[in-house]
């Protein structure tokens, strides 16, 4: 299947050692390059290298560039294709729209802050104050007992990890509990990024009625890109971060963690869980 591949294993056990064949999941570098207009011209320009697994290029690069600000719609990107060396599927360059202003040194700046720790010396409540975010839905609630049915619907359909055992993986929920969408990556932030995209190409953000779940823990970066998209409830099966709560709470978000089919830990947003 796309995004796995066979190879050959030594399995020790019982005093003995076989050969046999196994499946894990792929994992290859992805070089994103946008194309954007200046006041005279068009500018291709390396934006960001990626660790991903392939299959799922076009929305996971899409996603991404929507959570990190460079577009707001569909429409901002005339088209998404591999070169170079299609074959290989390594680099692929996105085409934006004539209209789409794009400041590549502030965005440089942000990507080289989050790699080599350019948050360092300031305080949580100054990373959160520079994130601004629409308003989230107050009035979307859901209840109790459809939330303990998610583990359960996330374990069945999370085609790579049966496969391997090695992806993460995030579902889109709706109200009544039902699965809109999954997607999985070697890279959780991967996973959501192409969630986020196949969204967009459907013209359906914001999420405004519905429900993410994670399959590990939860960080800073999933809440961020979780706001972006107007998620008003985010479940983990893991434990969120502290800075993951902060962000939510400050922004009103739902966080769920350690859910199970018979419990969960609220972190912040009680007001949209009904418990009857």
């Amino acid at each position: 299947m796309t995004g796995t591949k066979n190879i050959a294993i030594h399995k020790i056990g019982n005093g003995s050692t076989t050969q046999k064949e196994d499946c894990i999941v792929e994992e290859s570098p992805l070089q994103i390059v946008i194309e954007y207009s200046t006041e005279n011209t068009r500018i291709q320009e390396s934006l960001s290298v990626t660790m991903r697994t392939p299959g799922d290029d076009k929305n996971l690069v899409a996603g991404f560039l929507f959570c990190e600000g460079f577009i707001q719609h569909a429409s901002d990107i005339i088209s998404i294709k591999h070169i170079g060396n299609v074959a290989d599927e390594s680099v692929i360059l996105v085409e934006l729209a004539y209209h789409v202003y794009v400041d590549i040194e502030s965005k440089k700046r942000n990507f080289v802050s989050a790699a080599s720790c350019g948050f360092c010396g300031k305080t949580n409540a100054d990373i959160i104050s520079q994130q601004v975010f629409a308003p989230l839905n107050n009035n979307f609630q859901i209840n109790a007992q459809q939330l303990y049915q998610l583990p359960q619907l996330l374990n069945t359909s999370q085609n790579i990890f049966t496969q391997t055992g090695g992806s993460h993986a995030v579902a889109l929920i709706n109200g009544n509990a039902e699965l809109i969408h999954i997607c999985e990556d070697v890279g959780r932030h991967n996973a959501m990024d192409k969630l986020v995209g196949t969204m967009l190409f459907k013209n359906l953000l914001p999420l405004k009625e519905h429900v993410v779940l994670f399959s590990g823990r939860l960080g800073y970066e999933l809440v961020q890109k979780s706001l972006t998209a107007g998620i008003p409830v985010v479940c983990a099966i893991g434990a969120p971060s502290s800075l993951a709560v902060e962000l939510a709470a400050k922004n009103g978000m739902t966080i769920i963690g350690f859910l199970k089919n018979n419990s969960f830990n609220i972190y912040c947003g009680e007001e949209r869980i009904i418990q009857s």
